[in-house]
């Protein structure tokens, strides 16, 4: 096509463009366009003075799990200190966000932030802090920050918890180092806390005498002057085996009247006799009954096995008979269950 210019002699000369060749110069436009949005908004945070990311690896030993242990309870917890240990590490522009969240692991719990660890009753966080303060990562860890990122001897630490247990899953075992937490600004990744994988055992006694009959002598009525009177004391022993490093703590109940907390066991069916009843003596001590608990800190529970035994344990034990009022001659029997805790 050809237009005449006043004033100019030579001829303008339009030339027509493909519509393909437009349809690819626009394209080009876009991704330019693109690149240059998403690079702008990922350099919002950088590291300064020479500073880079770190990976912390927390080495934790075999962990021995009493099957009694309350629930909640930090069983261990190690860290190691942020690299540098003060000074800073990172500079954020607006919007400067951060993030500290946990990836291959299952939320349990969010107050504080509880992961699954695969071993049923065992669960894992991952925390940052200062001193004894720490902040957990994982639901809630994110929010904005523009200036300056730096470490006042900051730790980066895990904690092994004692969780619910569901009755699935595996007791005993080696939990894997699948699950991680990172830290991060706009992106940039500034921290990895992971562990080695450990392994878990369980702590248990066996019960090597889950029956006990103790065949206490005839008496008289003469052997017992006053109330509260003793006689008749008959050795027995409770036989258990456990493993070791483990508390074991006991309470016993009366049967015919569970709610007893007293140091005298009543009597049961089948007695004829009245104005008598037992005790269970424990070194030379009367024990008291509680309720049928292995709850921690359960009325009168007391301890039997100390921590430094292992293997095979004898707990000495005698049962005598106690006036309680006026005696009327018969046969007098009765029952008492024991309960054990872990602790």
């Amino acid at each position: 096509m050809y237009l005449t210019n006043r004033g100019r002699e030579k001829p303008i000369v339009i030339a027509a463009i493909p519509r393909s060749f437009l349809r690819q110069i626009i394209f080009a436009t876009v991704i330019v366009s693109f690149i240059a949005i998403s690079s702008e908004a990922r350099s919002a945070c950088t590291f300064v003075n020479s500073q880079t990311a770190h990976i912390y690896t927390i080495n934790i030993p075999t962990e021995t799990l009493a099957r009694d242990v309350p629930i909640g309870t930090v069983l261990y917890t190690a860290n190691l200190p942020a690299i540098p240990a003060t000074g800073t590490y990172a500079s954020c522009t607006s919007p400067g966000s951060w993030v500290k969240s946990v990836t291959g692991g299952t939320l349990v719990s969010s107050n504080p932030n509880t992961y699954a660890s695969g071993i049923d009753g065992i669960g894992v966080r991952f925390y940052d802090g200062i001193g004894t303060g720490r902040g957990y990562f994982g639901p809630g860890g994110s929010g904005s920050y523009a200036g300056t990122w730096s470490y006042n001897n900051t730790l980066y630490g895990v904690e092994i918890v004692r969780i619910a247990s569901t009755g699935q899953g595996t007791t005993a075992g080696t939990v894997p180092s699948t699950m991680y937490a990172t830290f991060t600004l706009d992106g940039l990744l500034v921290a990895t806390i992971n562990f080695l994988p450990f392994q878990v055992a369980v702590q248990t006694c066996t019960v090597t005498t889950p029956s006990i009959n103790v065949e206490m002598p005839r008496t008289h009525v003469d052997n017992f002057p006053t109330v509260n009177s003793t006689y008749g004391d008959t050795t027995f022993n409770m036989g258990l085996s456990c493993n070791p490093g483990i508390k074991v703590a006991v309470t016993i109940t009366d049967v015919t009247d569970p709610s007893n907390t007293s140091t005298t066991l009543s009597l049961g069916h089948g007695s004829t006799a009245s104005g008598i009843g037992y005790q269970i003596v424990n070194n030379g001590v009367p024990i008291a009954f509680g309720p049928d608990s292995a709850a921690v800190n359960t009325q009168n529970q007391f301890v039997i096995v100390p921590m430094s035994v292992s293997g095979s344990y004898t707990i000495p034990l005698s049962g005598r008979f106690i006036r309680t009022g006026t005696i009327v001659p018969g046969s007098a029997n009765a029952y008492a269950t024991f309960t054990m805790s872990y602790q």
